[in-house]
């Protein structure tokens, strides 16, 4: 199994440091999704792509075409640089990076499956956010005929690129 991540980027220019200052430990590379973001969160893309460039790979779209086709584009990137699998994690930092190990370890066991995470909500969750996600998962489960998928709407996911 050869992963990389993938990071879909728009506008995210106060948290991308971070979320980049926590993969650089994985020791995986990385391919950065400017969604046609505003000037200033390219300048701070760029900035970091420069200085990450042993390990990490800024992709430009001029204009956003939403999260699903940046992350098709990052998918495209990592087949053509010989990756079998792709974890995708939101640029925000709402995810913890600690887990990307857990991601590797269950593709490593079902490398044709697809592998989401699942947030854990505390009583902050603003309730339209929970009702959303809730009314989601209703149609995914009718959808799927299945309860297997506990939050279809969760960013952190590892993809198997053959499936691609």
């Amino acid at each position: 199994m050869k992963a990389c991540v993938i990071v879909p980027v728009y506008n995210h220019q106060h948290a991308i440091n971070t979320v980049v200052e926590h993969l650089k430990p994985l020791g995986l590379s990385c391919f950065l999704i400017n969604d046609g973001s505003s000037p200033e969160c390219s300048a701070v893309l760029q900035q970091i792509a420069e200085q990450e460039s042993e390990w990490l790979t800024l992709y430009e779209r001029e204009v956003n075409g939403g999260k699903g086709a940046a992350v098709v584009d990052g998918f495209k990137l990592a087949i053509e640089h010989g990756y079998s699998h792709a974890i995708q994690i939101d640029a925000d930092g709402q995810h913890h990076l600690a887990d990307v190990s857990r991601f590797i370890s269950a593709s490593s066991q079902h490398p044709e499956h697809l592998i989401l995470g699942q947030p854990l909500f505390d009583q902050s969750v603003p309730k339209k956010r929970l009702y959303g996600r809730k009314f989601t998962n209703l149609w995914i489960w009718i959808n799927t005929l299945s309860f297997a998928i506990k939050d279809g709407m969760c960013g952190f996911r590892c993809y198997p690129l053959t499936a691609i």
